[in-house]
């Protein structure tokens, strides 16, 4: 039998015992000074000979590494011999002091055993036999020096218990070495997958940053309409898709650290259905897809739920199917029960997966082979952030699959029926508005003054929070933007400030700008002063239907009051 065929557990304990060769030789000298007058100067530095020779033979041989698994565990049994016949012959040289000498020793080689074997039960019963059988011979030897047959009775327990003790010990580092091994090797998968990740998280952002780019130089070279309006289209979609990959990451981020939440408010659930049909269905007829909706006479026109992370979840559904379907249909199908619980089944035709695919599937950082990334980009994550969605709705997200037969995957909410409410009219024909944008960097004041410039008959811009406490110390203004994060003075603090201390705009609605809107977030801003939300990035649409939403809840609080 070769060397490679030893088991990986005798080889480390090999390769710990090359390491260890110089402490081996320190204690036979250490072991021939204390115990030499105890069993003879003549034995001792015999044994010592014999034992340096079993080392050499020892290292020579691991050196060469051609060792059987039979030839190690023979080697360790000699070693084991060799150095247990030390302690052995303390009885018959020294009588009763040499007895309790050599059954300390024993105990000691005992216990090395049991640290130095690792996790090889071969070598731990290699190793230790021959201490276990000196052991159980030292009660006879006790005898034959004149003890009494109830000392003989007690050494006998006494060498049990220690043989067990050892085995208890070897039993308990190697568990732990065993759960060591295991904990590194799930850290180092995980390392790697992140570093995999991160990886993929450069290319995918790389993608639309070069079409911004390329995008942009020729939307500014363009001369006819139609070409430029091709390039400011191709930059708006990869805009999108870097606000996509963005809300992943900070939807992964909060998940991860537990602090994900939901909301739970009414919404109309068939115009959500088909809201998001009608938006994929141009890329399924570019895909030549049959796209199709089972059920939706059975939609309840009203749920309380949350629509955003339900429009999510079908969202990434609908990409999955779209992106892995070459041929066939797409199906969304409604199914309820009378208790609530509603199934929104994506159900496509596409090549399916097998049961280490759908195993790997739900897992953050993985896809369901290595090769879809670089087929069909994506990071892997929208399907895990889906069911962490969907658990906490109060449902969840399955899938049932096999090669060759498609994939459907199932959403399963809680969606209980609620009261009709009227949708408010976020418009961007809103004119004479006096607003100040407060952001310390310059792009996002650009950016936000394109968007609002036409709908405003006066716009300003401040730096940081105490440049926007002067101007509104002294100029008298509708609506405020205000950052949240910002050098010298925060938003927060800002509109804190803004409250506290009458003036022209104290009671001036103020919108934050974040880059979370997680329930926690909101109510810190809620109890600073500020009106409402939108999140980072900022959409128009968005933009517009928060700053619709403030002025008439200001409106409606004047109207109160007056």
């Amino acid at each position: 039998m070769s060397a490679v065929r030893i088991s990986s557990d005798l080889m480390g304990v090999l390769a710990a015992r090359r390491s260890q060769a110089r402490f081996r030789i320190g204690v036979a000298v250490a072991m021939l000074a204390g115990f030499g007058s105890t069993v003879g100067w003549a034995f001792a530095f015999g044994w010592v000979a014999v034992y340096m020779g079993l080392q050499l033979a020892e290292h020579l041989l691991l050196h060469r590494r051609d060792l059987s698994t039979f030839s190690s565990l023979v080697l360790l049994s000699t070693n084991a011999i060799v150095f247990g016949a030390y302690g052995a012959m303390g009885p018959v040289m020294d009588g009763s002091w040499g007895l309790a000498c050599g059954v300390v020793l024993m105990c000691g080689g005992l216990l090395n055993t049991a640290l130095t074997s690792q996790k090889s039960l071969q070598a731990f019963v290699a190793s230790a036999w021959p201490f276990a059988f000196y052991l159980g011979a030292m009660p006879f030897a006790a005898l034959a020096v004149g003890a009494e047959g109830h000392h003989a009775v007690a050494l006998a327990i006494s060498a049990a218990l220690i043989v067990g003790c050892t085995v208890m010990i070897w039993r308990s580092a190697a568990r732990a070495l065993i759960a060591e091994g295991e904990a590194r090797a799930r850290a180092e998968a995980a390392d790697a997958a992140k570093s995999a990740f991160v990886a993929m998280v450069s290319h995918e952002l790389r993608t639309p940053i070069s079409a911004i780019l390329a995008g942009a130089v020729e939307a500014g070279r363009a001369e006819a309409a139609g070409a430029r309006a091709s390039n400011l289209e191709l930059i708006e979609s990869s805009a999108r898709m870097m606000r996509t990959l963005l809300d992943d990451l900070l939807d992964l981020s909060k998940i991860e650290a537990g602090k994900m939440g939901v909301e739970v408010t009414p919404f109309d659930l068939r115009r959500l259905m088909l809201e998001t049909v009608r938006f994929w269905a141009p890329e399924a007829r570019r895909r030549n897809l049959r796209f199709r909706v089972e059920g939706a006479r059975r939609v309840p026109t009203w749920v309380e739920g949350d629509p955003t992370r339900v429009r999510q979840v079908l969202n990434n559904l609908f990409s999955n199917a779209l992106k892995f379907t070459d041929s066939g249909s797409v199906t969304l199908k409604f199914a309820a029960s009378p208790d609530g619980q509603a199934t929104l089944s994506v159900i496509d035709t596409g090549p399916g997966m097998d049961a280490a695919q759908v195993g790997r599937l739900f897992t953050p950082y993985g896809q369901a082979s290595d090769s879809v990334a670089r087929t069909h980009g994506g990071t892997g994550l929208g399907l895990n952030i889906s069911r962490e969605l969907a658990r906490l709705m109060g449902g969840d997200l399955s899938v049932e699959s096999a090669p060759g037969q498609g994939a459907a995957f199932h959403l399963k909410v809680s969606l209980p029926a609620a009261a009709a409410v009227s949708a408010v009219d976020a418009t961007q024909d809103r004119q004479g508005l006096r607003l100040l944008i407060v952001d310390d960097h310059e792009v996002n004041r650009r950016a936000f003054t394109l968007i609002l410039q036409a709908a405003c008959d006066e716009l300003a811009v401040a730096h940081d929070g105490v440049e926007a406490l002067e101007r509104l110390a002294t100029q008298r203004f509708d609506l405020v933007l205000m950052d949240l994060n910002m050098p010298r003075m925060g938003g927060m603090e800002a509109v804190r400030r803004l409250r506290a201390e009458p003036g022209p705009n104290q009671a001036t609605p103020v919108i934050a700008l974040t880059a979370s809107v997680a329930p926690k977030e909101m109510a810190v801003c809620k109890a600073a002063g500020m009106s409402g939300f939108v999140m980072k990035p900022v959409e128009a649409k968005e933009l517009f239907a928060a700053i619709e939403q403030v002025l008439s809840e200001a409106r409606a609080t004047v109207a109160q009051t007056a």
